[in-house]
């Protein structure tokens, strides 16, 4: 007998039993087990193939109770049931019922053969060794999960005080490497796009490999990303390594999991060992669970990491932008999205000398020129309630007092819904572009002399300069000074005065303008009162000075076509103004498109000093030579009226004919005159052009006739009437029919045409004579100019002077012609109205 009343026989009995029937109890038991909800889908090699052995070892256990004997210890068996039911999700009551299920399968087998009473040693055994079995089960069990909590407890505790991502993941890799005593290395790799970065590595001297890449798909832990799997590499796992430390480190496994936050790949964690030619299935599911545990924590210090970033890239480029805004040219804002503006850059504050307070909100209004600013808030206002981009071009008052011209725009800043979050606006300083187009606007509207000279002085006042002066050089090489401005109407006295009291000297304090003169280049000075008083002529003359103001100036040279024309000289009147060096640019550029302007005004004087020279001439000439033709043309007609003999009467007409032509050509010569000059009368009356045409048919016949040319009618112009000068129309027609005859033989024809259409008369003169040549046509109507058509030659002013009479009734004379194929000379008039046919 044994200590516990058991008998070796008994127990030996019992075992053998169990034994005998083993097949049928595991199967008996395994049905039993089913009926555990974490048991019901359990793959059987989980929950059967260990088993068998525990259950021999349960006989073994019996065995050494029955025989007194301290029985073997059933922990590695006991270990591995626990590890196995605590992977796949059992607890701690669960794993005691099925070694409760296992005890009653065996009693109620045994119990179907009568049990003896000496058989009660038997079963009494049994459940001790079912007890011990239970006892080294919770044992082992309890150490697992305590193991599993304290790393995972660990890994919370790394987690909550981290201050970063980097601090994080080194702390869980020291973690991960110290629960488990095979492993000799760990490290987690972040995902970026396609590509893995090692941001933490532990072990072997893998610190170095920090931000090394991996690709996704390559080598060991890129195949673990591609494939979103845990990975076991046990043999030759260096052929699977990108690491070049892994590589030359000679581990026998390594084991990788992926982090996996909602779906994603996130990164890869992985433990290597050079000890181990396996990691056991705990240590792969402690391993995978620190790593499941840690994701989440990852995953939001990777959030935070990103969300710093972003905020600092957001600050780097919010100062970038401040930068830009602050260093721009222009004036620039900000609004909400009824109008209130919040920001303005740095020049706007230099600009106005105001701070946020005063001109946040509406207060930038008060820079508003009174006479513009109710016309600029309609726009504005009307902009922001559309939501229209706005523009505008307005003067704003800088910290001088002085108002400058800005052109604004405005654009909203919409969200992805489209509504307006706020605007963004720019002013951007126009003085000097605007001041230039209205210099060559005013100066170009006048080709007088006198009157732009009273304009110059004004161009750059107020907006360039608070006064102006003008200084050109007369003939001989005399300075005078023509005009000058003032920016305040009560200074314009004093500045009359000083014009008229004190005109151009050679040490003039304004620019010293005879230096500028003769240099040809500007002048830039802030004088002080100390030179006032060097410069002035008298103390009247400084007194003037100091009236006008006089802190900075500007003299620029009028130059010219390689001429110096004169000076203009810009004055600044306050402290609080002064010219800088960028100015010099604009007063030169000034100065350049007013000396244009001078010089056009002063060739526009010349030329019509010598248009009006020439028509003087021409009229004297007229004058003096009709006198004598007039003469030579009477006595020449008395001679033939005296009935003179024979051989003096062909002499006598010759002269006559000779007397018309120079009358002709004096007429012409004064019509060429009056037409350059622009004087060309034209005195229009209903005029009948039947009787027009007929009668200038009938002064050429006989001429023409003469010349056995024959001239025909072709119209019917009967009850049409012309508004028109007659004697100047007749005289384009006797110009075009001489014209015809000059280069007509005989046998050729000029035809006379006309007709209506619509309220227009249609006049054409058509010749067979040798026709133009296409080189000749583009100046046949220029004064001077002859062709060569059939060797004849004239004047030139004929056909000028009827293209320009025809052009002072609001028509064109044109022509067509072909060489060989005559000439057709034509042009349209309006009708007065068209009468009954006679």
């Amino acid at each position: 007998m044994t200590e516990s009343g058991a008998r070796p026989e008994d127990a030996a009995r019992l075992t053998a039993f169990i034994k005998c029937h083993r097949a049928e109890i595991l199967g008996v038991w395994a049905d039993t087990v089913r009926t555990l909800p974490v048991a019901r889908d359990l793959e059987r090699p989980l929950l059967f193939d260990h088993i068998p052995d525990l259950l021999d070892r349960i006989c073994d256990i019996a065995e050494h109770v029955g025989a007194g004997r301290v029985p073997t210890s059933p922990f590695d068996l006991a270990e591995l049931h626990a590890r196995i039911r605590l992977e796949e999700g059992f607890d701690l009551s669960q794993v005691v019922t099925e070694y409760r299920m296992l005890r009653a399968c065996i009693l109620r087998m045994w119990a179907r053969d009568v049990v003896a009473p000496e058989q009660f040693g038997d079963l009494q055994a049994l459940d001790e060794a079912i007890d011990i079995s239970i006892a080294a089960s919770i044992d082992r069990y309890t150490r697992a999960r305590d193991r599993t909590l304290h790393a995972l407890d660990r890994i919370a505790t790394e987690a909550f005080g981290s201050r970063n991502l980097d601090e994080l993941l080194q702390r869980l890799l020291v973690v991960m490497k110290e629960t488990t005593a095979a492993v000799d290395t760990t490290a987690i790799l972040l995902r970026e796009g396609d590509l893995l970065r090692v941001r933490a590595a532990v072990g072997l001297g893998r610190e170095v490999e920090h931000n090394l890449i991996v690709k996704v798909g390559d080598g060991f832990a890129g195949t673990v990303a591609a494939s979103a799997q845990e990975q076991t590499f046990d043999e030759h796992p260096h052929a699977q390594i990108v690491s070049p430390i892994l590589r030359s480190a000679g581990l026998q496994t390594l084991y990788g999991v992926p982090l996996i936050e909602d779906g994603d790949v996130i990164g890869v964690a992985h433990m290597g060992s050079k000890s181990a030619h396996v990691f056991s299935i705990q240590d792969k599911r402690l391993f995978a669970a620190m790593v499941a545990r840690a994701t989440s924590a990852i995953r939001q210090q990777m959030l935070h990491e990103a969300a710093v970033r972003a905020s600092k890239e957001a600050q780097e480029r919010e100062a970038e932008l401040r930068t830009l805004a602050d260093n721009m040219p222009q004036l620039a804002w900000m609004a909400d999205p009824t109008g209130a503006r919040f920001w303005f850059n740095r020049r706007w504050h230099d600009y106005s000398g105001a701070s946020l307070d005063e001109i946040r909100g509406w207060g930038w209004q008060t820079f508003h020129h009174p006479a513009h600013a109710e016309d600029v808030m309609a726009k504005y206002r009307h902009a922001f309630e559309t939501g229209q981009p706005w523009e505008d071009t307005y003067p704003l008052r800088g910290k001088d007092g002085h108002y400058q011209w800005f052109l604004s725009r405005a654009v909203p800043i919409r969200d992805s819904t489209g509504q307006i979050m706020r605007w963004f606006g720019t002013s951007t300083d126009v003085t000097n572009s605007r001041m230039m187009n209205e210099v060559m606007t005013t100066l170009a509207s006048t080709l007088d002399y006198d009157e732009m000279i009273a304009k110059i002085a004004k161009i750059a006042v107020p907006d360039f300069a608070d006064w102006c002066a003008v200084d050109l050089v007369e003939p001989h090489g005399l300075v005078r000074r023509v005009a000058i401005a003032h920016s305040d109407p009560a200074k314009a006295e004093a500045a009359r005065r000083f014009k008229d009291e004190y005109p151009y000297r050679s040490n003039d304090p304004i620019a010293f303008t005879g230096e500028v003169i003769r240099s040809g280049d500007a002048i830039f000075a802030a004088n002080s009162e100390d030179e006032i008083e060097q410069v002035a002529a008298d103390a009247r003359h400084a007194e003037l000075l100091r009236e006008l103001g006089f802190s900075s100036f500007i003299s620029a040279p009028l130059l010219v076509r390689g001429r110096t024309l004169g000076a203009i000289s810009f004055v600044t009147s306050s402290a609080a103004r002064r010219f800088q060096e960028a100015d010099i640019a604009v007063a030169n550029e000034l100065a350049r498109r007013t000396a244009i302007c001078i010089d056009n005004a002063r060739l526009y004087r010349e030329a019509q000093d010598a248009s009006r020279l020439r028509e003087t001439v021409l009229a004297i000439v007229s004058h003096e030579l009709r006198t004598p033709v007039s003469t030579i043309d009477l006595a020449a007609t008395m001679l033939l009226h005296a009935g003179s003999e024979p051989r003096l009467r062909k002499p006598a007409e010759t002269i006559r004919r000779a007397c018309e032509r120079m009358d002709k050509m004096i007429g012409d010569l004064l019509d060429m005159a009056a037409i350059q000059s622009g004087r060309l009368r034209i005195e229009p009356e209903d005029v009948l052009a039947a009787d027009l045409l007929n009668e200038t048919v009938e002064l050429h016949e006989p001429l023409a006739a003469e010349k056995q040319i024959k001239i025909l009618r072709d119209f019917d112009m009967a009850g049409v009437h012309l508004y028109c000068d007659r004697d100047r129309i007749q005289q384009v027609f006797s110009n075009l029919i001489g014209n015809a005859k000059k280069f007509c033989q005989a046998g050729d024809v000029i035809v006379v045409r006309a007709h209506v259409t619509d309220k227009h008369a249609t006049f054409a003169v058509v010749d067979t004579g040798p026709g133009i040549a296409a080189d000749e046509i583009p100046h046949i109507f220029e004064p001077y100019w002859s062709g060569d058509r059939g060797k004849k030659t004239g004047a030139g002013l004929g056909l000028f002077i009827a293209s320009a009479i025809v052009k002072a009734h609001g028509g064109e004379l044109s022509v067509t012609s072909k060489p060989g194929d005559g000439a057709t000379f034509s042009f349209t008039m309006p009708i007065a109205r068209r009468g009954p046919s006679t």
